[in-house]
Parts: structure tokens; C-alpha cells; sequence
């Protein structure tokens, strides 16, 4: 059996932004990887085919209404053939690719916070720790007004990002509008490294019982970050885990089954890829060390799980190691690779299947319906798709029935609160505006929410910005004044009011994040976390599982693995 995540190559095996992926060290690789492929096509198609693109591109560029560039016609050409196959083979060009590499080594160049638009405007959200933006003084709520002298007040968060990237030691002049200055404060910040972690939280969320955030994909660090993230819950005398993939949408195939390899037993299997036969892309990976203790175990999925996260999931469900609780998971079984080009972009290509270790192809079958339904109905709050029969059987390692074709089925089935309705997306633009005002001091009822910047390092404390009703009935006001003056929103106020249970845990996460950062705020409403609740509930049914497949697995171990 091999051990194939020994051999790792020069970018390693990817499962990435909802997609799996295995890179080429180089782009003669996959020169003759396609090669291969294409061994037996007659040269003569090939040079029809090619007459044919040429002529095409001839008469686009010689007649069409406007003067086209060549290098944008092609890469549209590339992008239309590549979206025939799959949803997830695809075109990078120079500037996505270095980013998608930047993303995988988790760290990016720039000023270091998370921005947004919100009202037709960019803010700071946070500045990160350590961060340029941090030293800069930078906090929530500041709108972003200017960038090197460039008038910024109504674009986008995309838009002024762009400009705030940039080489290490190059600089920016960023101006920002702060509630209760009168002039914009201007700083100029030397950009610089930064480096985001996947796992952004872990800490004790109950007694014995640990939570690790795996949020932000599976990264160069990932399995290193989970090792000492369970090294340090353990110090605080954590007997059981809790592994969070919600949001989860994949990264590094590599990192997936060395984090698998801290939970499994050794030898087991987390993970197999099947390719076109004859092109070598099949490959099985197994735990090469494995857990050396027994533990409970409950992982969190939601719809927005993908790929690596969900060969974890898959793994754990299949060898009965833990429990998994939430929302049915993406649903993303497609192996790609990516063929670097010589403009400095990149193709990524489908080239195989993963399959869980009972088998199971979790890839939702993507051959009728829109692109937007792929993505999206599966991703917005009350709008997810109706999920499809599923006719995989496959049984876990206790005898359990499981199903492949359509992502993992939790074991306990919790719909999450935290993804918007439509009439939510539309309110949050008026709560921004409103825990800006809050968190400024301006809000006469709320004197005890004013900050004066981020605090790191926080210990969260139970109730901790609780919400008294002078404050939600300032909220409603507020809101109410607002859409009536920015009617296009088309805010009643049935829905202002509907909502108001909504509101009350929305804007104490912000108020969480302004004082201590996107991390603590998670954490700060972990009491209001249904799926998290539920999941901390089913630890003594996910001890019980632990331990029959512990001795079940124990005494079928071969000589040596045990």
C-alpha cells in the first residue's frame, strides 16, 4: 500500500477554494502529461482543430464592433472550453495565480486588515495583529476615503484592496474617515507580510472540551497549527474535541491527510484518487503514524464545507472516529492539477475523483443546471437546493449506512443561523452604520460600548457585551430613520422588527469584533452557536462511537499497527 503523501511535489497536492487539486512542479510536466493524454489523436484533427481557432480569431479581431486584445480573447477562449468539462477546471491568469499561491503559503503582502463594503462604502473591519494597519492605528469602523491620493469614498472593498496590495517595503498613503475626528487621518504604511492562520481560534469551550476553529483553509502550516492547538487545549485539560469545517472550502490534499493522520489509527485509509487509466494520477493515502490516544470527537460541516475539509469529514465518518454534526456538506469530489503556462497563469484541471475510504464519491452531479445554481443555491441562507436521492450505499467500519454523490450527510442534522436571509443582507448595511455609532460612544444608551481600538489577546468573558433593551430599542430607531432616508433598500419596518432576535446577536459579533478582532467574536457568541450547542451536547455519544471503533479496530489490526 502506498504512502503517497511522502512524495510530495514542488507545490504539493491541493484541494483548493472548493475544488482538489494536485500541482506540477513544472510546466514540462504537464506538457507531457498532455502529451500523453493526446497520444493517439491523429495530428491531422490537431491541425484542423487549430485552423479552425485561428480563422476564428481572425474574423473576431478584424470585424467585431470594437478593437479586441488578442492575450483577453484567448484567455476567454481557454476559460469558455475549460467551463465545458467541470465546474472546477479553470484559467488563473498571472495575477490569480501568484495570489492562489500567496493564499496556500497563508500569508499575502499588504497593509494587513479585513475590509468590506458596507452602504455603498469600504471599512476596516480589522486590523490584523501585528499588522501594519495595527501599528498604523487603524480600527473598525474607519471608512477608507482615500488611497495615494485617490478618492475612494464609494468603491468597493474589491476595488480598494487592489490598491492596498503590493510588494513588501513598498508604501501606501491610506486616509480614512473616523466617527468623532473632524479631519480624515492619513498614514502612510509600508506594506508587509502577513500572515493569516487556517486555524484562527481554538480555546476551552466547556470544561474537558476543546474547540479548534479549522476555518480558513487547509494551508501550508495547517497540520502544524492543529498540533499545537490541541498541544495547548490539552495544558488546559481538554479531554475531547471539537473540529470546526464550517466555511471550510479546501486547500492543501496534503495537510487534509496529515491532519487525518493525528486523528486515525496508523494504516488506515483516509483517501483515494482515481485518474483516466494509464496516466498515473491514481493514488491512495493511509495514516502513517496515527493517533496514539483515544479520544471523543465532533466535527462541525456546513454547506460551505468543501473538498479537503470533507475528505477529513469523510474519512473520521467512515472509520467511525467521531461524530459529525451540521448542514450537508458541498459536495466537491473532483481532483485537479495545476499546468502553469508560459504568460505566467496557470490552467487548473480536473484529472481525477477522490473517494472516501468506504468508497464513496462525494462530487454533486453538476450536469444539468447553471453554474450560479452549483455555487450559489447551495451557499445562500433559505435558498439551498433540494438535495438529490441518493443511491451510494456504503457502510462504515461499524456497519453504519453511508452515501456518496452529493457531499457528507451529518450524523446529527442542525440547520445553521448564521447565514443571512435576504431581508437580513439588507438590514446589516443599517446594524453596521449603527455599531459604528455604538462603538464611537455616540449612542446615548450604550456609554459603556465606546472603544478606543482593537485589544489582542483577550480572554472572553460569559455575558460580556450583553445587550440591555435601551440599546435595541436605540438599534431600532436608528434603523428605522435610516431606511426611511435610503428607501431603495426597500426596509419595511415588519422586517426591522421580524429580525430583531437576529440584530441582537449581530450586533454584539460586532461589537466582539471591533474590541478583539473576528477570532474572539466567534467565541464571544459561541453561546448563541446552535450547531456548535449541539455539538458540545453530542460529546458522551461521540465518546461511546470513540471507543467501540477504537477496540474494533484495535483487534483488527494487523501485527505492528496496533
Amino acid at each position: 500500500m502506498k504512502n503517497g503523501w511522502q512524495k510530495v511535489s514542488l507545490y504539493g497536492l491541493l484541494a483548493f477554494g472548493i475544488g482538489s487539486v494536485a500541482v506540477s512542479p513544472a510546466l514540462v510536466t504537464a506538457q507531457k502529461s498532455a502529451a500523453s493524454g493526446r497520444q493517439n489523436a491523429p495530428v491531422a484533427t490537431e491541425q484542423k482543430v487549430s485552423d479552425s481557432y485561428q480563422k476564428a480569431l481572425e474574423i473576431v479581431r478584424q470585424n467585431y464592433v470594437v478593437e479586441l486584445d488578442d492575450e483577453a480573447l484567448t484567455k476567454s477562449a481557454v476559460i469558455g472550453m475549460l467551463k465545458t468539462l467541470d465546474p472546477h477546471s479553470d484559467y488563473l491568469d498571472r495575477k490569480s495565480f501568484q495570489e492562489f499561491n500567496e493564499k496556500q503559503q497563508s500569508q499575502y503582502f499588504g497593509i494587513g486588515s479585513q475590509i468590506g463594503t458596507r452602504h455603498r462604502a469600504t471599512y476596516i473591519l480589522e486590523p490584523f495583529k501585528g499588522s501594519p494597519a495595527s501599528r498604523a492605528g487603524l480600527r473598525y469602523g474607519d471608512q477608507i476615503v482615500a488611497v495615494n491620493g485617490t478618492d475612494t469614498t464609494t468603491w468597493s472593498s474589491d476595488k480598494v484592496r487592489n490598491l492596498l496590495l503590493g510588494p513588501r517595503g513598498t508604501q501606501v498613503t491610506v486616509s480614512v474617515k473616523r466617527l468623532g475626528v473632524a479631519e480624515p487621518i492619513t498614514n502612510t504604511i509600508t506594506r508587509d507580510g502577513i500572515w493569516r492562520p487556517s486555524i484562527p481560534s481554538y480555546y476551552m469551550v466547556r470544561p474537558n472540551v476543546g474547540y479548534i476553529g479549522l476555518t480558513a483553509g487547509f494551508q501550508a502550516t495547517t497540520s502544524q497549527e492543529q498540533r499545537q492547538a490541541m498541544f495547548e487545549l490539552r495544558q488546559q485539560g481538554a479531554e475531547s474535541f471539537i473540529l470546526d469545517l464550517r466555511g471550510n472550502g479546501g486547500g492543501y490534499l496534503e495537510q487534509a491527510v496529515r491532519v487525518c493522520d493525528q486523528i486515525l489509527q496508523r494504516g488506515q485509509k483516509i483517501v483515494s484518487q482515481r485518474g483516466r487509466e494509464g496516466l498515473g494520477f491514481d493514488e491512495e493515502y493511509v495514516a502513517r503514524n496515527g493517533a496514539t490516544e483515544n479520544f471523543p470527537l465532533v466535527v462541525m460541516v456546513d454547506r460551505n464545507t468543501a473538498s479537503a475539509s470533507e475528505i477529513v469529514a469523510g474519512a473520521i465518518q467512515d472509520h467511525d472516529r467521531g461524530l459529525i454534526v451540521g448542514e450537508s456538506s458541498f459536495g466537491k469530489g473532483l481532483v485537479q492539477r495545476i499546468f502553469p503556462v508560459s504568460n505566467g497563469g496557470a490552467l487548473t484541471l480536473t484529472i481525477a475523483h477522490y473517494y472516501t475510504p468506504s468508497g464513496r464519491l462525494i462530487q454533486r452531479d453538476y450536469s444539468s443546471g447553471s453554474l450560479f445554481d452549483y455555487y450559489f443555491r447551495r451557499s445562500a441562507g433559505g435558498d439551498v437546493a433540494t438535495p438529490q436521492k441518493r443511491t451510494d450505499e456504503r457502510k462504515t467500519d461499524l456497519g453504519r449506512t453511508v452515501y456518496g454523490g452529493g457531499g457528507i450527510e451529518p450524523d446529527v442534522k442542525i440547520e445553521s443561523t448564521d447565514f443571512f436571509t435576504a431581508a437580513q443582507n439588507r438590514l446589516y448595511h443599517g446594524l453596521f452604520l449603527f455599531v459604528r455609532d455604538l462603538v464611537a460612544g455616540k449612542i446615548a444608551s450604550g456609554p459603556q460600548f465606546k472603544l478606543n481600538g482593537i485589544e489582542y489577546d483577550h480572554k472572553v468573558k460569559p455575558n460580556e457585551f450583553a445587550l440591555s433593551e435601551d440599546v435595541v430599542k436605540a438599534y431600532r430607531e436608528f434603523v428605522v430613520k435610516f431606511y426611511k432616508e435610503n428607501s431603495d433598500y426597500g426596509v419595511t419596518t415588519a422586517m426591522i422588527d421580524e429580525n430583531l432576535n437576529w440584530a441582537r446577536r449581530q450586533i454584539r459579533y460586532e461589537v466582539f469584533q471591533a474590541a478583539y478582532g473576528t477570532d474572539k467574536a466567534q467565541q464571544g457568541v459561541a453561546d448563541q452557536d446552535v450547531q456548535l450547542q449541539r455539538a458540545i451536547q453530542e460529546i458522551p455519544n461521540a465518546a461511546d462511537l470513540a471507543q467501540r471503533s477504537w477496540r474494533r479496530n484495535t483487534a483488527t489490526a494487523r501485527p505492528g499497527e496496533k
